[in-house]
């Protein structure tokens, strides 16, 4: 499908409305302040970027207090383990990033590292569909933030369901890591 279809697509989704017209959401676009070098060295943002991937840039709303996002995001038909279902490793990789929305806000220098990542799968990701990511921070001890999220269909089936903990590094790290 043209990345102009699937644009369409997305604006006319009624997840996508109910967040647009709900003033305790706003949508917020994570790359916007992102340097040149975090997007090509992005793993979401370049290598796993374009037609039948993740074709179009996924939609992404806070809450107004920065502790929960809902994300909305096509999944197309080339990003498969097994033919028409999503690989694992990709429904991890996005809970990662999307419960690094939530927990980042919240650790000093608003930055931190995955220190675990637990994983249930619950039911196949079919490819070439719309599915939404919800992520909540749960805790904040120190330098320590505990956040939970799933991925579900447009319809509220679970499909996957992690938990993490991330780490702020004791001294910022300076950016870009990469060279």
């Amino acid at each position: 499908m043209h990345n102009t279809s699937l644009e369409t697509e997305r604006e006319n989704l009624e997840i996508v409305k109910k967040c647009r017209q709900d003033p305790g959401l706003t949508e917020f676009d994570i790359y916007k302040t992102a340097t040149q070098s975090q997007k090509e060295h992005s793993l979401t943002a370049s290598a796993l970027r374009g037609p039948d991937m993740i074709a179009v840039q996924p939609l992404i709303f806070y809450n107004k207090e920065h502790t929960q996002v809902t994300s909305v995001l096509h999944l197309g038909k080339n990003v498969c383990g097994h033919d028409g279902i999503i690989h694992g490793g990709l429904s991890a990789t996005l809970l990662d990033e999307g419960l690094a929305y939530v927990a980042f806000p919240a650790l000093p220098n608003k930055m931190g590292f995955t220190a675990n990542l637990n994983i249930n799968y619950r039911k196949p990701i079919l490819s070439d569909q719309w599915v939404v990511m919800r992520t909540r921070l749960d805790k904040v001890d120190n330098r320590k933030a505990y956040v939970s999220g799933h991925i579900e269909g447009l319809d509220g089936t679970v499909y996957t369901e992690a938990t993490s903990l991330y780490i702020a590094p004791k001294t910022p790290v300076k950016t870009p890591i990469t060279k």
